[in-house]
């Protein structure tokens, strides 16, 4: 009885050995996030990459655009941090602070830049994507209320008058 009970004991470790290597082998065969092979965040498809506003501090936002609507991303030390977007387009100009940055429509196709200022400031010129800009916040102090807004077309000709756009959010 003696044999039967060391027969069972060699069966039970043998067992259990076999059951640890099979375990092992199925562990090393399951893929791993790698860092580096992570997909990078994208915005919905469509959408290309048409501006980066550096805001310091290893800080910027990308403009992402598509006809009809845009998205912008928040970045620190070139890592995505968060993103939000709009769409739709309509006959007038409008202007929204994002993070940390103002992100305007501009109704007219030939607008190739756009002059934006806040009530006595310095103008910035700005790209326009599909009908998009982004400029960097310190255009404006916080308590502002409108941004000033002139369209610009080739050879920065005027294509209308400075336009008084309210700041979507913010009490008029």
């Amino acid at each position: 009885m003696e044999r039967a009970v060391i027969r069972g004991n060699i069966r039970t470790v043998g067992g259990l050995a076999a059951v640890a290597v099979a375990l092992a082998v199925v562990v090393s065969l399951v893929p791993r996030d790698e860092p580096g092979l992570i997909d990078p965040w994208r915005p919905p498809a469509g959408h290309v990459l048409a501006d980066t506003v550096d805001l310091g501090d290893d800080r910027a936002l990308r403009l992402w655009v598509k006809p009809g609507g845009w998205y912008v991303q928040s970045l620190v030390a070139g890592q995505h941090e968060a993103s939000i977007g709009a769409g739709g387009r309509g006959d007038q100009f409008t202007v929204a602070e994002v993070f940390e940055a103002y992100v305007g429509t501009v109704p007219l196709p030939d607008a190739r830049t756009v002059s934006v200022r806040s009530t006595g400031g310095v103008a910035v010129h700005v790209g326009v994507h599909e009908g998009a800009f982004i400029v960097a916040g310190a255009v404006a102090a916080s308590d502002e209320r409108r941004l000033l807004v002139t369209p610009l077309g080739p050879a920065d000709v005027v294509l209308a008058a400075e336009t008084s756009v309210p700041i979507a959010g913010r009490a008029q």
